[in-house]
């Protein structure tokens, strides 16, 4: 039996415990209801603890440690309740040592735009990052089961019951929907007819980009749920080593698309500020769907509620961050051999555990963020994007989103002599119709709001694939390339319908194909029959 003393003790630190969480709920801007559904606990259980009039158990703070991410501050508080009480716990354990993080310039911005101070921001991210550490291997590989369960079409089925609710407008932009080869394909990029099946030659008078400076707004405030969920992220990269570089991008703030005409204007925007906002839309999205299959989101998604509640938002270029970049079907003309007859070999890609966006999904390539390496008012061009991108993800040249110290120093890291062999050669017979660049169409991903520029690069020329078919080979972010023949029409068919594609690559390939085939005079191409409908 406890002393008067000790007892007085022992409720002086429960009410510690309960000042400590209320403290740190009300810091993530949870309600006691929002707090107990996230630790999955009865929501009288917070109040009680908080009022208190229970003690809190071990697995109550480890949940609430997961939910807040307080850093072990509710653990030591608990650690020190235990004791007063005069008991002893074998699961109790020292706090996570300090960590040397790799993402502290995101760890800066976040610190930057919001209440939270950097020295609490970096030791959140490295709290949550060693329990992520110490979570068993099963554990970890469950997780990533579940959202690998996720498909596109389960994707795009929540955006449109997410979105769609809302009566359209005469003349508004709708979701892009396919039929290839009989198959109704929905997905979740918003298309007008008129940004459909362009056939823009870039490099060329028909493409007209232009770069504006703007100065920047009111700087985004990111608490409560958005704050946690930018924790997680920068936590899950730190665990996962993925490859996250706080590079400029181009910011899109008005867009016109017609046949054979294409005029963008472009600013720039942090990649951090995306990276810690609209990009957190994604994994909410599919955590939401793999909880509960085929209900809808509308409710479980604040995220997406305060980033991207409609599509009036979605295309209000000018109003919000506008990111994104090309998606390329990339098509390689080859000389007929054996009993297969001439035709194109189109390259598909398995993404990356590394890469920070569709992760492991099939995708074009290339595929890539539209940014500068230097001069923003130059590079905004679509092609000068496409065509360092073709370069550095399948000839060989380095990455320029990774560059070390003394390639900083270049004053032109795109100039002509650094070009790598295969590239120049495409380069230097671009006049002779060897090799073109199109952009095909255009649309807006309604999973994280960023624009899509479905692209067509080609090469006619079938010689190149003879001469340089063995410098091809994806860097990094690529874990596996597939090659199709573009007479194969039941494997192209198959190919559009295959669970794996995120929904900007298989926009790319569909209307990349669609203009392969309308380019097609020589009997190269047998795609299978598409028609698309927003």
């Amino acid at each position: 039996m406890q002393s008067p003393q000790t007892e007085a003790s022992a409720d002086h630190e429960a009410a510690e415990y309960a000042d400590e969480l209320r403290r740190w709920r009300e810091r993530r801007g949870l309600s006691k209801k929002a707090l107990a559904e996230q630790m999955a606990y009865d929501r009288s259980y917070v109040s009680h603890i908080e009022g208190c009039n229970l003690d809190p158990t071990a697995d109550f703070t480890r949940r609430a440690e997961e939910v807040l991410n307080t850093g072990g501050a509710l653990w030591g508080q608990w650690q020190a309740l235990t004791t007063a009480r005069g008991l002893t716990d074998a699961t109790s354990t020292p706090p996570p040592p300090t960590r040397d993080l790799h993402t502290v310039e995101f760890v800066a911005w976040l610190a930057e735009h919001s209440s939270t101070p950097f020295r609490e921001t970096y030791d959140d991210v490295a709290a949550l990052a060693h329990r992520l550490d110490a979570e068993s291997v099963a554990a970890q590989h469950a997780r990533g089961h579940e959202r690998a369960g996720v498909t596109r079409a389960d994707i795009a089925s929540a955006i449109a019951a997410y979105y769609e609710p809302t009566p359209a407008r005469d003349g508004a932009p709708g979701l892009y929907r396919a039929n290839i080869d009989g198959a109704d394909l929905l997905l979740s990029v918003l298309a007008d007819p008129a940004w459909l099946g362009v056939a823009v030659q870039l490099a060329t008078a028909q493409e007209s980009a232009r770069f504006q400076s703007v100065t920047p707004g009111p700087s985004p405030r990111v608490e409560g749920a958005a704050r946690l969920a930018a924790i997680t992220r920068l936590a899950e990269v730190e665990v996962a080593e993925t490859v996250m570089m706080n590079n400029p991008l181009y910011r899109l703030l008005d867009m016109e698309a017609g046949p054979q005409r294409l005029a963008a204007t472009f600013t720039l925007a942090d990649f951090a500020s995306y990276a810690l906002t609209a990009d957190l839309l994604e994994p909410e999205l599919v955590d939401a769907v793999s909880a509960r299959p085929g209900e809808a989101v509308r409710g479980r998604t604040p995220l997406r509620d305060r980033y991207l509640p409609s599509t009036d938002v979605a295309t209000g270029l000018d109003q919000r961050e506008c990111v994104g970049g090309p998606a390329t079907l990339f098509a390689i003309a080859r000389p007929a051999r054996g009993t297969r007859p001439a035709d194109y070999v189109l390259l598909i890609q398995e993404r990356s555990s590394r890469v920070l966006n569709v992760a492991g999904k099939l995708a074009v390539i290339p595929k890539a963020f539209h940014q500068p390496t230097g001069e923003p008012a130059e590079e905004a061009a679509l092609a000068t994007t496409l065509e360092r991108e073709l370069e550095e993800e399948l000839l060989g040249r380095q990455d320029l989103e990774q560059l070390s110290q003394a390639s900083q120093r270049r004053a032109d890291p795109l100039h002509r002599q650094r070009r790598s062999e295969p590239m120049a050669w495409l380069l230097d017979r671009r006049d002779t119709g060897a090799f073109r660049t199109e952009c095909t169409a255009f649309g807006i991903n309604l999973v994280t709001g960023n624009y899509e520029f479905a692209c067509l690069a080609v090469i006619e020329d079938e010689h190149w694939w003879e001469q340089y078919g063995h410098h091809v080979e994806a860097n990094w972010e690529t874990m596996r390339v597939h090659r199709y023949s573009s007479r194969d029409t039941d494997g192209l068919a198959a190919l559009a319908a295959d669970p794996r594609w995120s929904n900007e690559g298989l926009f790319a390939f569909l209307e990349g194909l669609r203009r392969l085939a309308e380019l097609d005079t020589s009997g190269r191409v047998a795609a299978p029959p598409i028609t698309v409908e927003t």
